[in-house]
């Protein structure tokens, strides 16, 4: 249910985070951040896997939890994932502590309420992974403009990932895949994430403008944005269930070259 190897990402994640935010990442940072990522986006995706194990039996699509798992005990599990997690934030001190708190808060009102309004589903999604890099900052007690920077990049390319989400998911049975209505709504997503994914690629040029970063920064974040660029074009032109399924995937590989440009970057 926590999906592991996205768990341990996302604490590293973290970890990276710190680095762009500074040099030199006290071994307790590492570790406090790491483990807060690890934990609370585990609560994540065990309630993730509970609204959609609850939408399929809505739908009746063939989307289940991992096991037999009531939902009352994947809620229980969510909150001693996500109660640990604040411990460790607590553990690095009280900013991190509110940045994470924030971060629970955005998990669980996006879990009982924003995921069920698209636009509104999105911007949680978007606000929580954003939160997890100023987290990073928190951490190591410098919040710099090549943080700032990411936070944003991040937050755009996973509003525009969820946008292509939408279109990856079943529609409801009452909607005909070939109708105005299905037709509308699948080109109205493909340009959502098309605009997000440019304004991502525009806010990666913000540094080398600026003159934040070395000459290092330059190869991966090459592929960041063309790789952006490429799914961007691939959403406007077939914006289908198949190629959504498809870019959905590329994402976070795009995102996570512009990671570690920005990290190679001020080195």
């Amino acid at each position: 249910m926590m999906h592991l190897p996205s768990c341990l990402l996302m604490g590293f994640a973290v970890v990276l985070g710190e680095a762009i935010a500074s040099q030199i990442i006290p071994a307790q940072a590492a570790f406090g951040g790491f483990m807060t990522g690890f934990l609370l986006f585990g609560a994540y995706m065990v309630l993730d896997d509970l609204g959609r194990k609850i939408d399929s039996d809505n739908q009746r699509s063939k989307i289940t939890l991992v096991g037999d798992v009531k939902r009352n005990e994947a809620l229980s599990f969510a909150l001693v994932l996500a109660s640990v997690g604040l411990l460790f934030a607590a553990y690095l001190g009280p900013s991190t502590l509110l940045i994470a708190l924030l971060s629970v808060v955005v998990i669980f009102v996006h879990h009982a309420k924003a995921r069920k309004n698209y636009l509104l589903g999105n911007t949680f999604v978007g606000a929580n992974t954003a939160i997890t890099f100023i987290y990073a900052g928190f951490a190591v007690g410098s919040l710099t403009r090549m943080l700032a920077i990411f936070v944003m990049m991040a937050f755009l390319s996973s509003m525009g990932r969820e946008a292509i989400k939408i279109l990856a998911q079943p529609l409801k049975h009452s909607v005909n895949p070939q109708s105005d209505e299905a037709i509308n709504r699948s080109a109205e997503a493909g340009g959502q994430s098309a605009v997000l994914f440019v304004a991502t690629v525009v806010l990666s040029i913000v540094p080398p403008v600026l003159g934040l970063v070395s000459i290092n920064y330059f190869p991966l974040i090459v592929i960041c944005d063309v790789g952006f660029l490429l799914t961007a074009y691939s959403m406007v032109t077939s914006p289908t269930s198949r190629n959504a399924k498809r870019n959905m995937n590329y994402v976070p590989v795009w995102l996570s070259f512009g990671l570690f440009a920005f990290v190679i970057g001020t080195i």
